[in-house]
């Protein structure tokens, strides 16, 4: 029953991790029974086998959440890319960012909180620490520096195009990227973004955005 239980938990949780990482109108309300039924599968373990199985419980969960990010991250690619026939020229899922953007980028991302508007007003905007956060990590990548130097573009050249695509609308969440910062992160993307600069953004911003969720090819 403990086993069956275990297994029941990594596998609510993994789904969680799948459904954060969709979309759709009933996304809000599968969240909610996915969470609500993680919940119960918890209080079972309590209740079953006692406090120290419940607490095991609730490690699998969280560890779960840990590891099965990346399988659900290209799954949702997967799943994305055949819902709208993305096909044999598709790269395919570029992976999860690694460590150091994924942190930069929860903060890239993150809504805005009204009650934060005397710091930004005070001078001490956590995204706009984050963005300098960005471009430090971009300049440290040898590949990325490659292509600054190839392009002569300055580190003021990459914030300002960081600012574009939020204006275009690509900020925003797909598959574990915030795509802003991930366009000037990876190399293909941000040569893409380069050549393309005096080019229509909208039409740019669109095809990283299915770059990131898709694994679709970067046209030119």
């Amino acid at each position: 029953m403990i086993h069956a239980v275990c297994v029941a938990l990594a596998l609510v949780t993994f789904l969680i991790v799948l459904n954060g990482l969709l979309r759709g109108a009933k996304k809000t309300k599968t969240d909610a029974v996915l969470s609500l039924l993680l919940i119960a599968l918890i209080f079972i373990a309590f209740f079953i086998a006692g406090w120290k199985v419940g607490v095991l419980a609730i490690a699998i969960a969280f560890i779960s959440a840990i590891v099965s990010r990346p399988l659900a991250a290209r799954l949702a690619s997967r799943l994305f890319a055949a819902t709208n026939g993305i096909g044999t020229g598709a790269k395919g899922f570029v992976g999860l960012p690694p460590r150091p953007l994924q942190r930069i980028s929860q903060e890239l991302g993150r809504p805005f909180d009204p009650s934060e508007i005397g710091e930004v007003l005070s001078g001490g905007d956590r995204k706009a620490r984050a963005e300098n956060a960005l471009l430090d990590y971009c300049e440290q990548q040898p590949a990325i520096q490659a292509l600054l130097g190839e392009f002569r573009i300055s580190r003021q050249d990459l914030q300002e195009l960081y600012g574009n695509l939020i204006m275009v609308g690509a900020g925003q969440w797909t598959c574990g990227h915030w795509v802003p910062a991930s366009a000037l992160a990876y190399p293909d993307s941000l040569r893409y973004l380069l050549t393309r600069r005096k080019e229509n953004m909208e039409k740019t911003a669109f095809n990283l955005i299915m770059y990131f969720e898709r694994g679709a090819s970067l046209e030119t």
